[in-house]
């Protein structure tokens, strides 16, 4: 089993490194464009599919008898499903957590894209340490709290190490403001899906149910399910990594090669 997984905004690809420990297999956890201490300041949506692409490349898919995943958390979601629409056949599955397809209404889209602006502005004007500790006290990324002290101490050294630069010109090019609107494209995911959220993120869990309900009442025969995670926020991968692992080692299972 090959994974190749997507972290969220601000996060790195150490991230995952608890989570991996218990699901096993061959993973591959970059940093996205925008992240990380030297980053690929070229983070537009097009450039994430090549750099996903050039990821897949560099993973060794020999064995043809290894399960290929692709997953993504929160921006990384965002950036799996504009690859998985284009690159379907690579993947024999998808794993999205805490997804957003996009933004229908173009009039909120401008809106965000505008508050992407000035969130960018603050992130160079306050630096990246202080930002970092303000947007971990947002209501959205708040449950993370609850994550253990030793993954929070590796994910925070990691965290400090990104540019503002980066984090900048990662919200100004591929921001929710900035992303292409893929709801009409759900229909078109036609890999076996899971989604996963946290059962304190209603926000995010009404989002989910929406995609299952246009995906599998269009594509009846996609194997395509939703797993709410008790006690979670919006990332249910870190805050509650056991029930998390085991969910997606399930769904693995029942994937028909």
């Amino acid at each position: 089993m090959h994974i190749l997984a997507l972290h969220g905004f601000t996060g790195r690809g150490c991230d995952f490194e608890f989570i991996s420990n218990l699901i096993g297999g061959v993973w591959r956890c970059p940093d996205l464009p925008g992240h990380g201490p030297d980053p690929q300041l070229d983070c537009s949506p097009e450039a994430t599919i090549r750099f996903i692409e050039n990821e897949f490349l560099q993973g060794d898919y020999s064995n043809l008898k290894d399960l290929k995943i692709l997953l993504g958390y929160s921006m990384g979601a965002r950036a799996a499903m504009q690859h998985v629409l284009t690159n379907s056949w690579a993947w024999d599955a998808l794993v999205l957590i805490s997804p957003q397809p996009g933004i229908k209404n173009m009039r909120e889209r401008i809106s965000r894209k505008d508050s992407d602006e000035i969130l960018a502005n603050r992130i160079l004007h306050e630096g990246t340490r202080n930002f970092i500790e303000s947007w971990q006290q947002t209501d959205l990324i708040k449950s993370q709290d609850r994550i253990s002290s030793e993954l929070r101490v590796v994910m925070q050294t990691a965290r400090y190490e990104h540019t503002s630069q980066g984090l900048a010109t990662s919200l100004r090019e591929f921001g929710q403001g900035q992303c292409p609107n893929l709801w009409p494209k759900i229909k078109d995911l036609t890999l076996p899906t899971l989604i996963i959220t946290g059962s304190e993120d209603t926000l995010y869990t009404e989002i989910a149910k929406n995609m299952i309900k246009i995906n599998t009442s269009i594509n009846k025969e996609v194997k395509s399910q939703l797993a709410i995670i008790n006690n979670a926020g919006h990332a249910p991968h870190l805050e509650r990594p056991e029930i998390t692992a085991t969910t997606i080692l399930k769904f693995m299972e029942k994937i028909d090669r």
